[in-house]
């Protein structure tokens, strides 16, 4: 009866230069993956369809005044601001909806579990920001995670929504956004 005797193989040495070229070719394939359309809302063009409206339904509480409010029962577009009051790009942002006018409504929502209500008002107050600000509680939080990824909770990141009022969103991540594109997005929600 005859063995199976495993055979030898030559292994053939690869070279350094075909390790870095299959490196870099994996690389830019994962980079374009991770770049590529998605909700990460780079581009600010990503407009959603919302499926689950906890983030627009849930009560929230107005810091700096009290009163109860939802992103849902706001008029107009609605302005979203995710930041944390620890966040220097957050204050820049905020800065920015300062100068938002018209039909455009801001609110700035803290998605941070480690800061409470008491924190955000202190930021609002100390820097003269008198718009909606509120912390947003865990269901809120965990829906907008699901309608926008995880860069909605990236503070740094300086995340945005454009909220209009038939459940369309345009998000934005990445960079500060302007008064002019924020107003623009609001604009497109007609």
């Amino acid at each position: 009866m005859p063995q199976n005797t495993p055979s030898l193989t030559r292994r053939t040495p690869i070279s350094r230069r075909r390790l870095l070229a299959a490196t870099g070719s994996i690389s830019l394939g994962a980079l374009a993956g991770c770049i590529g359309g998605g909700t990460d809302g780079t581009a600010g063009d990503d407009a959603t369809d919302s499926q689950d409206t906890t983030w627009q339904t849930t009560t929230l509480t107005d810091v700096l005044t009290g009163r109860s409010f939802s992103i849902a029962e706001l008029t107009g577009p609605v302005a979203i601001q995710s930041f944390a009051v620890w966040c220097p790009k957050c204050e820049r942002q905020s800065r920015e909806m300062a100068n938002l006018n018209g039909p455009v409504t801001a609110v700035s929502l803290n998605t941070d579990p480690n800061e409470d209500a008491q924190q955000v008002r202190e930021h609002a107050e100390t820097n003269g920001f008198d718009w909606r600000f509120a912390v947003a509680p865990t269901e809120m939080t965990d829906s907008l995670i699901a309608e926008f990824g995880p860069a909605i909770v990236s503070a740094p990141s300086t995340p945005m929504i454009v909220a209009c009022g038939d459940g369309k969103a345009t998000f934005f991540s990445g960079s500060q956004q302007s008064v002019t594109e924020l107003q623009s997005a609001a604009t497109e929600c007609s």
